[in-house]
């Protein structure tokens, strides 16, 4: 449950750099894992970068990616290279957050989001300085301040539109930047909520909310998905089987886990699955 909470109040910004990149295009380069090869490197802000190259993560390991990034930079002039130990830093940050939500929580209600937010902004000074927060997670830590501060007034005015009137006046004390970062965000709760709807229905309403190009884009990225999703329920089936197979020893087993590999997925496939089976620990060759 917490763990739900907390993914909603921290504002990704590599959620964001997918819907905006839909249309983007990019040279093929070797720093870019097989899903990104369409989109261009975001190097808007250091959070942006670091954001982009950790998105690969579960098509290939975090070592690769930490490479991809190491290999970016230094290809960058040296004015415009990014400090690699904050890189380093932001990783561990990212892999500390999982401590952050073990814990259960009976219940959510605004005193309990606000322990969590105060928890999030202490663990960002353990692994950063005060200028180094405010560079990574400045826009992150405001919109989780304006979730709270709507909470705040949803508790304390019972009107609607007393209510809607002191919101508006929160969200017009934003800065323009802040502004279109929550349309942002609203805009891609609605694009997930979509998600529940039927085909059609589905369809109909992202393209309200997004227009024809990006809805077609998001259709077809959500076929591409179902179809890998499919073969690989099919090569997990068929790969328990050959674990299961006595008949053969360890190694056989691995060669024939291998073959099965090659002949359902494609060579940019393989490397995505071979990935998850990391990460899962599961066997493989």
């Amino acid at each position: 449950m917490k763990k739900t909470v907390l993914s909603l109040l921290c504002i990704v910004g590599v959620a964001c750099a997918v819907y905006f990149n839909l249309d983007a295009s990019s040279e093929i380069t070797e720093v870019q894992v097989q899903s990104q090869r369409d989109t261009n490197i975001d190097k808007d802000s250091a959070r942006e970068t670091f954001d982009y190259f950790l998105a690969g993560l579960g098509e290939e390991d975090l070592m690769t990616l930490q490479a991809n990034f190491l290999r970016f930079n230094q290809e960058q002039a040296e004015s415009y290279q990014l400090d690699e130990d904050l890189f380093k830093r932001f990783i561990e940050y990212r892999a500390s957050l999982a401590d952050l939500e073990s814990g259960a929580f009976q219940s959510l209600d605004l005193n309990v989001l606000q322990q969590l937010d105060d928890q999030l902004l202490a663990l960002q000074l353990r692994y950063f300085s005060i200028a180094e927060q405010q560079t990574l997670f400045a826009n992150e830590n405001a919109m989780r301040q304006l979730a709270l501060t709507q909470l705040r007034l949803k508790e304390q005015f019972k009107d609607k539109e007393t209510y809607q009137q002191a919101w508006q006046q929160e969200l017009d004390q934003l800065s323009p930047d802040l502004q279109q970062g929550y349309r942002n965000a609203s805009l891609l709760t609605e694009l997930h909520d979509t998600q529940a709807l039927d085909d059609q229905d589905r369809y109909l309403q992202q393209q309200a909310l997004v227009g024809t190009a990006a809805a077609d884009r998001l259709e077809q990225l959500r076929l591409d998905r179902k179809a890998f999703q499919h073969k690989l329920d099919n090569y997990l089936a068929q790969r328990a089987d050959i674990a299961a197979d006595l008949t053969l020893d360890a190694d056989a087993q691995l060669i024939a886990i291998d073959e099965l590999r090659r002949q359902t997925f494609s060579e940019n496939q393989q490397r995505r699955v071979r990935a998850l089976e990391s990460m899962e620990n599961l066997p493989k060759s």
